[in-house]
């Protein structure tokens, strides 16, 4: 199955991404690998991440991603787990969800 990103968290990654390899170039491909991780054990163990809260009547889980600091929220739905949003932690808030659709 592919991994399965609303536009938002899509854009999010594609923008993380390029910062993070613009401004950390001793690792520039650190933020893609932990993506990679984290999405990979959100499609193997989907119910492994961390409650967080609720969106759309589902329950919102997050992995941490511990190196680069970011969190990838996602909800488990019919389909198998949506990510919703790719976050820094260091913002200090949570994302606002917003529509999915």
């Amino acid at each position: 199955m592919k991994h399965r990103l609303t536009p938002r968290a899509a854009q999010e990654a594609t923008d993380a991404n390029a910062w993070w390899r613009e401004h950390r170039p001793a690792a520039p491909a650190l933020f893609a690998t932990e993506l990679a991780a984290a999405l990979a054990t959100i499609h193997i163990a989907p119910l492994s991440g961390a409650p967080y809260g609720s969106h759309e009547e589902l329950l919102v889980r997050r992995v941490l991603l511990p190196k680069t600091r970011f969190h990838a929220y996602y909800v488990v739905d019919d389909v198998g787990p949506l990510v919703l949003s790719v976050w820094s932690a260091q913002r200090g808030r949570g994302p606002n969800f917003g529509p999915t659709h």
